[in-house]
């Protein structure tokens, strides 16, 4: 039973069914729970409102609400104010041990689209589905997600068992989606079907990177531009258990994956464009027990993980991987600033960890993990001051894990209307910011003794008579306590100064020094026209936790212009300030707002681009007409490929623009170890030719096809080119998948006939040799060696077959052929690998081969007189031959006769004839007699 909870722990999801009724709702909160926190930390938790085991996944939407899915099917919005939750849908999912409603993403333009994406598992007649399917949200009269509408499934796949089933879906700032699915195995037996995770043409243990419409994108390792929509067109890396969780990493581009493991591990892996990461071959660095040894796993080399841990209940050991996010926020401390958070489900702790430019660790998990205790982490995500935050599964509250010393107060500002006939006045502060885009509460003190604590961002107060002028004080509050305060000048029995404010529209967006002209009228039922002060602020928000302001120039006037501001990532907020002879201020602002687009580094291998000015990312939204620079790494994450210039720009690794009229896209070119070979050699670029195709990575192993061949890479082997039948062979056997890369380039054998290469796989060595008479044919393992201790072709031959079984299951051939001798090389694990050719082969031959004799025990071999050669077998017969005798089968009783007389070297010589049968006597005839066999007599030996 101990067992069998563990197993099931290990799944990414609870198999439980929500059975009871939703929890209560409860109001957001700093969590209770006994945490283990560093200080500083505290953890801030929002119900869900789906109940306990059923929280699945969560997403922000872009006016800081939240919707959740259930694993139940449910999809539900959160209102960031605190309002009553709404469920959206109810979607028809199966529920049955890992599957259900798991995976939720928002599309990046869901302002304009209201387009979100669910992954999910749906019953079926005969079984199940697995599908990625796009939503419309519905809204209702005031703007707010009312429902779910337009389904349209983009990826559906037959389920196979209930675990490890489709994943999690990411919506690109480029329009793309990323999209996981486990092995869909049984995880309960070694399952031969999971090796469906190595297969591209199955959709099973894959990460797929596709297109709007869900096929694959151009950039994809296995595309086919001649059909997008086919399974190896999607897929972008194999070899995955349960990729239950990614991200992908804001600077690499790169998918960051937590595999569930089996038995042994859990991994994080930094994912490459066609990578393999091994399963169900490999778990962690480890050779799989039980699936290593399988035929599929032949060849399937290691990668090894970023990070891996130990399954079990010890301190750094954990049951269930769910990968997070790198951490971009600054309210954190320095040491947590980019570093990577990931949790265990099951062991209900947070770990960090740092790797490069490259996807390699530079520093590993805490240990002992500082985050213990949190609960059943099973989605992590970014709030949008990019704290971390955390689906708990366990509890059903989302989770955001906020630092208190680096939580920005919130600043307070209220406006005012005055009626002087009831001396009530209306205070609005609903303009008060957060740079943390918490939600706030408002304390009012009206300066009459009045106080309204958490009354709200509008409030209404009417002031006894008697008094002529009070001072107001608003007070906001975030979660945290943190506070801003401003004080208003109120004149019950005076009329409110009337501000209008003539702008260029809310729509109006601008670029870098375009002039921003407003204006404003002011009058005053008292005092009649009053005058207009102007002053300017820069909002500059770098980051959500570090928006602050720089005051700008002011003046006063009906008009007001400025030219828009050079800072990055900013608006400008103008605003006009009138105050009347009882001190009453009324101010209006107009924000303009910057005319962006989106910047896009992009590069030919997967690479660090950064623009600097956005805090290192690689795509950003910037303003038209700003100046910056872009830089790439010189040395893309592979390791290999260095910087060869941006395309259309300088040579330079750091590239100065300024931003044009339209979105861009900047490419880097990287020139590959096959570039760099290619481009260095004109004899070479003349053998090959141009370019057929764009650079496919497959795992360790890169190559490119051009006109005439093509050239493979690898870090054991180097580039090497291949090329005419050789290659025609090698890409009809399997390839690298089944030979590995080549470790030569092709070339001529000494003689001049033939053309070959040289592979190596895991350390096997392999072989493709060609001649125009016996065409191209691979050798390789055993029989290779043999070959290459017989003096490759000057021994036996070319091969005229490929390595090939023999029909009882047992052995392995290649034959040869020199001249007009043909000859073979025969291995089984018994007898090792032998050659036989000439005569003695022919005669082999007649008996059947191995269907007769038994395999050859010894390479051909000469007697010690000189004059004979000869052959063993496995079934106790031998083969000798001489010019004057010939080639002669010698057998069983007769032939262990021989042996005792000492061979050849007895007064019998050489066999003159095979084994035969006259009046039931078995006889060998020799050159010095003959020798009898029966039953009864046994062998005899006879003289002429």
């Amino acid at each position: 039973m101990a067992l069998r909870k563990l197993r099931a722990l290990r799944h990414a999801l609870v198999a439980a069914v929500l059975t009871g009724a939703l929890l209560p709702v409860v109001s957001t909160g700093v969590a209770t729970a006994a945490s283990a926190l560093p200080p500083g930390f505290v953890l801030q938790d929002t119900n869900a409102g789906l109940g306990t085991e059923s929280l699945t996944d969560f997403a922000y939407l872009p006016d800081n609400s939240i919707i959740v899915a259930g694993k139940n099917g449910t999809v539900q919005w959160l209102p960031s104010d605190g309002s009553p939750k709404r469920k959206l849908a109810s979607l028809p999912v199966r529920t049955d041990e890992d599957l259900g409603l798991v995976g939720l993403a928002v599309a990046p333009d869901f302002a304009t689209s209201r387009t979100i994406y669910l992954t999910r598992s749906i019953n079926t007649g005969s079984g199940f589905v697995m599908r990625l399917a796009r939503f419309t949200v519905t809204v209702d009269a005031a703007g707010a997600p009312s429902g779910l509408t337009g389904e349209q499934s983009l990826f559906e796949v037959p389920g196979i068992f209930n675990v490890h089933g489709i994943d999690t879906v990411q919506a690109a700032a480029d329009g793309t989606l990323w999209l996981s699915i486990g092995d869909n195995g049984d995880f309960r037996k070694v399952d031969p079907g999971s090796l469906r995770a190595q297969d591209i043409n199955q959709p099973y243990g894959k990460v797929f990177h596709l297109a709007a419409d869900g096929k694959g994108v151009p950039s994809n390792p296995y595309y086919d531009a001649a059909n997008p929509g086919s399974t190896a067109s999607k897929v972008f890396a194999r070899g995955f258990r349960n990729p239950f969780r990614f991200s992908i990493d804001p600077n690499l581009g790169l998918p960051v994956v937590g595999d569930v493991g089996w038995n042994t591990w859990e991994e994080v892996n930094v994912v490459q464009r066609g990578a393999n990461q091994g399963w169900p071959c490999w778990e962690g660095s480890d050779p799989t027990s039980g699936y290593s040894t399988l035929a599929g796993c032949a060849g399937v080399a290691n990668q090894p993980p970023l990070y891996a841990y130990l399954h079990g209940d010890g301190v750094m050991q954990g049951n269930s991987i769910t990968s997070g996010i790198v951490y971009t926020g600054t309210s954190y401390p320095e040491s947590y600033r980019g570093s990577y958070f990931f949790g265990d489900y099951v062991a209900k702790k947070i770990w960090t960890l740092r790797y490069d430019g490259q996807g390699k660790l530079t520093r590993g998990p805490e240990n002992p993990p500082v985050f213990t205790g949190i609960g059943g982490p099973v989605k992590f995500a970014a709030a949008p001051n990019g704290d971390i935050v955390y689906a708990d599964i366990l509890s059903g509250t989302l989770r955001r894990l906020t630092y208190t010393a680096g939580n920005t107060a919130p600043v307070a500002k209220a406006t005012t209307v005055t009626d002087p006939d009831t001396r009530t006045v209306t205070f609005d502060g609903s303009s008060s910011i957060d740079y943390d885009n918490d939600a706030l509460k408002y304390d009012w003190d009206f300066g009459d003794g009045v106080i309204l604590n958490n009354g709200g961002p509008k409030v209404s107060h009417a002031y006894p008579a008697g008094t002529e002028s009070f001072t107001a004080k608003l007070t906001v509050r975030d979660p945290l306590d943190a506070a801003g305060s401003t004080t208003i000048t109120v004149a019950p029995g005076n009329h409110t100064p009337e501000l209008t404010l003539t702008t260029p529209g809310d729509t109006a967006t601008f670029a870098v020094d375009q002039p921003v002209a407003v204006s404003a009228t002011a009058n005053d039922a008292e005092d009649g026209v009053l005058p207009i002060t102007w002053a300017t602020t820069v909002r500059h928000c770098p980051s959500a936790a570090t928006c602050h302001s720089h005051p700008g120039v002011g003046g006063t006037g009906a008009s007001f212009t400025q030219p828009f501001t050079e800072h990055p990532d900013s608006r400008m907020e103008l605003t006009a300030t009138v105050t009347d002879s009882a001190g009453v201020t009324t101010s209006k602002t107009y924000t303009a707002m910057p005319r962006q687009h989106l910047l896009k580094l992009v590069s030919t291998q997967p690479a660090v681009l950064k623009i600097p000015v956005e805090g290192d990312v690689s795509s950003a939204l910037v303003t038209e007409g700003a100046s910056f620079d872009v830089r790439a790494a010189p040395l893309a994450i592979d390791g290999v490929s260095t910087f060869a210039g941006w395309q259309g720009g300088p040579a330079d690794t750091k590239w100065d623009i300024t931003v044009g009229t339209t979105d861009m896209t900047l490419t880097a070119n990287y020139a590959t170890p096959i570039d760099q070979r290619y481009n260095a050699d004109p004899a070479l670029q003349a053998k090959l030719g141009a370019p057929t195709a764009a650079e496919v990575t497959d795992g360790p192993v890169h190559y490119r096809t051009y006109a005439s061949g093509r050239l493979y890479w690898s870090a054991a082997t180097g580039t090497k080119f291949v090329t005419g039948p050789v290659l025609d062979k090698y890409v009809a056997f399997g390839g690298h998948s089944v030979l590995g890369p080549p470790t030569t380039d092709t070339a001529a054998t000494p003689d001049g006939v033939a053309q070959f290469n040289h592979f190596v796989n895991n350390g096997n060595v392999g072989s493709i040799y060609y001649t125009a008479a016996t065409g191209a044919h691979a050798i390789y393992g055993e029989i290779r060696k043999k070959w290459a201790a017989l003096d490759y072709e000057r021994g036996l031959g070319y091969p005229t077959t490929d390595e090939a079984g023999t029909p009882d299951g047992v052995g392995r051939y290649n034959h040869f052929v020199k001249g007009n001798n043909v000859g073979s090389i025969y291995y089984t694990a018994a007898t090792g690998a032998h050659a036989i050719y000439g005569e003695i082969r022919k005669k082999w031959a007649e008996y059947g081969y191995e269907r007769g004799l038994g395999y050859p025990t010894n390479d051909e071999d000469g007697t010690p007189d000189g004059r004979g050669r000869f052959n063993h077998f496995s079934l106790g017969h031998s083969i000798y031959y001489t010019v004057a005798t010939g080639a002669h089968v010698v057998k069983g009783e007769i032939r262990k006769k021989w042996a005792s007389l000492g061979w050849e070297r007895s007064y019998l010589g050489y066999p003159r004839t095979d084994e035969y049968v006259t009046n039931g006597v078995y006889r060998s005839d020799f050159e010095g007699g003959y020798i009898t066999f029966t039953l009864a007599a046994g062998a005899v030996d006879h003289r002429w």
